[in-house]
C-alpha cells in the first residue's frame, strides 16, 4: 500500500510540477533558454502552422513538453539521492 501511495505522490508531483513550471515559464520567459528561429520554423513545418493561433499551440506544446522533461529529470535526481541517503543511513546503523 505504501508503494502505491508513493507512486501516486510521484505522479501528482509530475502533474503539478509541469503545470506550475509551464505557468512560470509563460510569466517569466527571460529565465528560460530561448530556442533559435530555425527550431521554431522547423516545428512550424512539421506541424503545418497556417496562422498565429496554430503557432501559439505549437509554442504551448513545446513549453509543456520541456517543463515535463525538466520536472521528470529533477524527480529522478531526487529519487536517486533519497535512495542513496537511505542506503547510506541504514548501513550506518
Amino acid at each position: 500500500m505504501r508503494r502505491i501511495f508513493l507512486v501516486f505522490l510521484l505522479i501528482l508531483w509530475e502533474l503539478a510540477g509541469t503545470i506550475l513550471m509551464s505557468r512560470w515559464w509563460y510569466a517569466n520567459p527571460d529565465y528560460f533558454p530561448h530556442f533559435s528561429e530555425k527550431f521554431w520554423r522547423r516545428l512550424d513545418l512539421i506541424f503545418g502552422v497556417a496562422n498565429v493561433d496554430d503557432a501559439k499551440n505549437v509554442e504551448f506544446f513545446v513549453v509543456v513538453a520541456a517543463s515535463f522533461l525538466i520536472v521528470t529529470m529533477l524527480a529522478a535526481v531526487a529519487v536517486v539521492i533519497i535512495r542513496y541517503a537511505k542506503r547510506k543511513y541504514l548501513a550506518i546503523r
